[in-house]
């Protein structure tokens, strides 16, 4: 059974506090998926790469990374010789993303010390005045260290020669450290804000635009008074603003059904972007990939998004245990109970003969589905239609509650 999408569960300000930001910071397997995501967006944006021998500073690209996180995405930027500037919800995320500056420049180090001075100078005080401080020695011992000072006097033979000098320590020629150049903390520029209120930026700012599993949140409805379509409108109107006329921005997002490819496709055309979605693996449930890929403006020539990669994956073992497990499902349901106002009425699907025997022997699971029109069944269709962003009013007790027969 697949684990439950973080967007059904909480708004991602909530969802990613403290413990989330970090679990998700430190998995292996988040952090691979991310950077071959990144780079394959990079793959995408196709930015002009500087000629052989020349490394000016003015060769990178400034870039805006919406949904930056803890900077997963950010540091295969830097990588690329890219600078960038991240924007996301989560205080928690940018915290650790700026961490890694922080350690840098002593921040965290004075924050701890004024913690232990703190806990020092509150903490019960105990009188140790007449407490003896030292290395605790017997008698025996101090008797040993004076025999082996006696022994090594005696046993020096040119210390008559040299009263003043140890012959044995020899001159040494000083080693003079080159001055190396001092690198600096990386600067790690990072932005609290709502992506779905619009980007604080200048026009023209970025010559180009990543973002890595965040869209998708637009498309969910957290706070009374959200629409999915004009947050979708609010972003792509002010990331066309803040980007260079010819600038792509690459976005990659997990659909939770068809209709939202087509509905954050359709906000994104109506602000002035051209381009299209691509889909990477599209035969594969498990690699297959959804970027949708934009240009800012009008080039002549026209722009066409890049076709998906399309390599054949061979399926893994999880992957033939799910198949397996889902023929076995179909087998198990030939018989299938459908529920209409709490009558059940069964319908019998044409079996073959052949396998009849071999199914009656396998064990069906419990319809736990509620009754057709029951108050429960009302309360999971309310639910469904809050996932895909619709309008629905909110449950109280009077939900389903049948009105008496008055006239």
């Amino acid at each position: 059974m697949s684990a439950t999408r973080p967007e059904f569960e909480n708004p991602p300000e909530i969802f990613y506090n403290a413990t989330e930001a970090k679990k998700y910071t430190v998995s292996t397997r988040v952090q691979t998926i991310q950077r071959e995501m990144t780079h394959r967006a990079l793959e995408l944006l196709n930015l002009p790469r500087p000629a052989p021998g020349h490394t000016d500073v003015n060769d990178s690209a400034y870039l805006l990374d919406i949904g930056c996180g803890s900077g997963i995405s950010g540091a295969v930027l830097t990588e690329a010789g890219h600078a960038w500037v991240g924007v996301d919800i989560s205080r928690d995320m940018l915290r650790i993303a700026k961490q890694e500056e922080l350690a840098a420049y002593g921040i965290d180090e004075a924050e701890k010390k004024e913690e232990e001075e703190d806990f020092l100078r509150n903490r019960k005080k105990v009188d140790l005045s007449n407490v003896k401080w030292g290395l605790i020695e017997s008698a025996e011992d101090e008797a040993e260290e004076a025999e082996e000072e006696e022994e090594e006097e005696t046993t020096d033979p040119l210390k008559d020669l040299f009263p003043h000098h140890n012959v044995l320590d020899f001159p040494t020629e000083e080693v003079v450290e080159e001055p190396t150049r001092p690198e600096g903390p990386q600067m790690v520029e990072v932005a609290h804000s709502d992506m779905g209120d619009g980007l604080p930026f200048r026009p023209g700012t970025f010559d180009g635009c990543v973002s890595i599993s965040a869209v998708q949140w637009l498309c969910h409805v957290s706070k009374k008074g959200q629409v999915p379509q004009r947050r979708l409108m609010s972003l792509f109107q002010s990331l066309y603003n803040c980007l260079r006329r010819g600038a792509k921005a690459v976005f990659q997002f997990y659909p939770s059904c068809p209709e939202q490819v087509h509905i954050i496709t359709r906000a994104a055309m109506k602000c002035g972007f051209g381009g299209g979605v691509v889909v990477d693996y599209p035969n594969s449930a498990r690699a297959k990939k959804y970027y949708l890929v934009l240009q800012a403006g009008q080039v002549s020539g026209g722009f066409v998004p890049p076709p998906g990669l399309t390599d054949d994956l061979a399926p893994s073992d999880e992957e033939e245990e799910e198949e397996e497990e889902m023929e076995e499902e179909e087998e198990e349901e030939y018989r299938t109970r459908a529920r209409v106002a709490g009558r059940d009425r069964e319908r019998v699907k044409r079996a073959r003969a052949a396998s009849a025997h071999h199914r009656s022997n396998k064990k069906r699971r419990p319809d736990v589905r509620p009754a057709t029109g029951s108050k429960d069944w009302v309360l999971m269709k309310k639910q469904e239609r809050r996932r895909r962003g619709e309008r629905v009013t909110e449950d109280s007790k009077y939900t389903m509650r049948p009105r008496k027969p008055r006239f």
